[in-house]
């Protein structure tokens, strides 16, 4: 969750440690996943020290200081099985088969987000292409008018079959992920590459591709973890007529230059193996030996790492993150992602009237919301946009007035349903803060706790059985405004679960695709959705992650805040 510096005004949303730690457009929208992240530990003493025992996955260790260094072996709990370690196969989405293939895989480049939101801003100066770091590529150059960029690759990169990256395993990759029209082909496709045909090859180690217009997504959405490059000699043996890509091999086998590969793919799934490779072009990661285990019991998950057993769980609960900050052996990290704290209103009379939906943001309670169910820990999300996207105000943000929201919503003798998924406590803690103060207000609201499974089915399929949800979960893949005003209010929007739809907004999002006027349109854009509100944000919160102390990781990926095991370095 995002916490605040002392002293600070809340509207920044700085991003501060808690308890002295370190700082804690078009298709779809990928929801939240958990990031893998750590703290360091230390005083700079050189002494060093050996035992045996004790570790989370049962080998050898050294300490330092005191200091438990990273174990040869190490437990990653899981959420579920392996569906598959095909970034384009039937666990694209499923948390724990991201996790597995973003080890297997490099990307010509990175979506990095920095843990550090003042290195974030700054990086966002740039737009999102500030966030990429070259990996397979060595050098990038973008022509003048952006819409050439010519790539330059690391020579002497060896899969884990021991062939070298060419500029054709390149071409051949970003044709199967077009191919494939799955999430890959999502990352590529906000980039401005939708063919195969604007993708060239110069020689064995430079290609380069043309885009119609220039785009600051392309380069974070070729490191976005389902764009990687594969082997394409080796995965071509087991390519067939009905199968040319060789997707069905690639869902329990791999072919890339990442920095792991899979020693063991246990029955379903259940428990994957990973080892660093010795041969491994870049530098080796701290953790050298991984077992990824299927703990679908949060407790467990948790259990687990309070023990010591594990060094990561991931999909902890709000409840099981404050245990977790208060056993020894473990540290929580905050990332500045883009994750928060929203509600969703359908656009059904008469609820689609901009005054009732202005009255219904006045009657929020959003410092209490703060305060007690993020425990002072996030941020007011009092914009349409979050703080680190370039053109962020908070100048339109209504604040509480539930005497102002009172004069409108007393005229309403409709009554109003708030639904929320069973399972999720801070859900179920919002939703009961903003019927309160909704009822103060004089608007009849209603809670409805679904199972989980039940609220998805509506949420994601648009049913129409919602009326007003809450959501915690859902989130934009990139730091950009226009990307939000897409997601939030365009009919083909992902995150636009009730069917908004803005002649305004539509407007705006050439406007803020332009240089030129992109100032005025993004304070316009702002300006709009706190007069019609496709969204109604409450807090930006960034996303917590639980880890062995021994470890530290100073960066996610992508602006959702994913996981890769290789930015694991040691405490």
């Amino acid at each position: 969750m995002a916490v605040m510096r002392e002293g600070e005004n809340m509207a920044e949303g700085r991003l501060t440690p808690r308890r002295g730690q370190r700082p804690a457009w078009r298709i779809i929208v990928l929801s939240v996943v958990m990031v893998l992240v750590a703290a360091a530990c230390g005083n700079g003493d050189d002494t060093t020290t050996t035992t045996s025992g004790g570790t989370s996955g049962g080998g050898e260790t050294t300490t330092t200081s005191g200091a438990p260094e990273v174990p040869d072996e190490v437990v990653i709990a899981a959420a579920g099985p392996v569906l598959s370690i095909n970034p384009d196969g039937p666990g694209q989405n499923n948390l724990p088969s991201v996790q597995a293939f973003f080890a297997l895989y490099d990307g010509l480049t990175n979506f990095a987000i920095p843990k550090d939101r003042a290195e974030l801003q700054a990086k966002l100066q740039d737009g999102n292409a500030g966030l990429a770091e070259n990996v397979l590529a060595e050098n990038i150059d973008v022509s003048d008018d952006g819409t050439l960029t010519t790539i330059t690759l690391r020579q002497g990169v060896i899969s884990n079959w021991g062939n070298e990256m060419t500029a054709e395993d390149v071409r051949w990759s970003l044709e199967k992920t077009m191919t494939a029209g799955a999430t890959g082909a999502f990352w590529l496709l906000l980039g401005g590459l939708t063919s195969i045909d604007q993708v060239e090859i110069v020689d064995d180690y430079t290609l380069t591709i043309n885009t119609p217009e220039p785009d600051d997504r392309l380069l974070p959405g070729l490191g976005a973890g389902w764009t990687p490059v594969y082997d394409s000699t080796k995965i071509l043996e087991h390519a067939t007529g009905d199968d040319p890509f060789g997707n069905e091999w690639l869902n329990q086998n791999h072919a890339g230059f990442g920095p792991y590969e899979v020693v063991e793919f246990g029955p379903g799934g259940e428990e994957v193996i990973l080892e660093a490779r010795d041969d491994y072009w870049g530098d080796q990661p701290a953790l050298k030996r991984v077992i990824q285990r299927s703990v679908p019991d949060v407790n467990s998950r948790l259990q687990l790492l309070l023990s010591g057993t594990a060094a990561f769980s991931n999909e902890l609960t709000t409840l099981g993150l404050q245990q977790a900050e208060e056993a020894p052996n473990v540290e929580v990290t905050n990332m500045p992602t883009t994750t928060g704290a929203f509600l969703v209103l359908t656009m059904e009379e008469p609820w689609n009237d901009p005054a009732i939906r202005q009255a219904i943001a006045q009657a929020i309670p959003y410092q209490d919301i703060a305060d007690t169910v993020f425990q002072g820990e996030a941020a007011l999300w009092d914009s349409f946009l979050i703080p680190p996207i370039p053109g962020y105000t908070n100048e339109f943000f209504p604040g509480t007035d539930v005497d102002a929201a009172r004069a409108v919503l007393e005229g309403v003798d409709q009554p109003l349903t708030l639904a929320y998924a069973d399972g999720l406590a801070v859900d179920e803690e919002i939703a009961i803060f903003v019927q309160s103060s909704l009822q103060q207000a004089g608007l009849d609201v209603q809670l409805d706790k679904q199972p989980r499974a039940q609220f998805d089915q509506d949420k994601y399929g648009r049913s129409g059985a919602l009326e007003f949800l809450v959501d915690v979960i859902d989130t934009p893949g990139y730091f950009d405004a226009g990307y939000y005003g897409f997601l939030y209010a365009t009919p083909d929007g992902f995150t636009n679960f009730m069917g908004f739809q803005s002649d305004e907004i539509d407007g705006l999002l050439p406007q803020l695709a332009d240089p030129a006027t992109f100032d005025q349109a993004v304070v316009d854009l702002q300006r709009v959705a706190f007069e019609q509100y496709p969204i109604f944000p409450i807090a930006w919160t960034g996303l917590d992650y639980a880890h062995a102390d021994y470890l530290e990781l100073n960066k996610g990926v992508t602006g959702n805040g994913l996981l890769r095991i290789q930015d694991f370095v040691a405490g």
